[in-house]
C-alpha cells in the first residue's frame, strides 16, 4: 500500500464502516501516528474502532481519541399525533 496519508486515511475509514460499522469517524494521519476522532455509543464500539484500525493501518501507531457518548432511555412514550 502507497504511504500518501490522505489514501491510507480513506482505507482505515473502508474498514471501519466494513468491520466496526462506524461511519462517523475522523481519521487523520500524520506521519506514522493514526489519530482517531468521533464519538460512539460505548467502550466496546470505541474498542472495536481502534482494533479495525489498528488492522488497516500497517503497523503505524494508534492514537484513539473517540469518545463514549451513551445513549439512555427516552423519558416517557412518543406521541404521535
Amino acid at each position: 500500500m502507497t504511504d500518501l496519508p490522505g489514501y491510507l486515511s480513506a482505507h482505515i475509514q473502508e474498514r471501519l464502516a466494513a468491520e466496526a460499522f462506524e461511519l462517523g469517524i475522523r481519521v487523520d494521519v500524520r506521519g506514522e501516528v493514526v489519530h482517531l476522532r468521533g464519538e460512539v455509543v460505548s467502550e466496546e464500539r470505541r474498542l472495536a474502532v481502534e482494533d479495525a484500525a489498528r488492522v488497516a493501518a500497517e503497523g503505524r501507531e494508534i492514537c484513539n481519541e473517540v469518545s463514549v457518548v451513551p445513549v439512555g432511555e427516552p423519558d416517557g412514550e412518543e406521541r404521535l399525533s
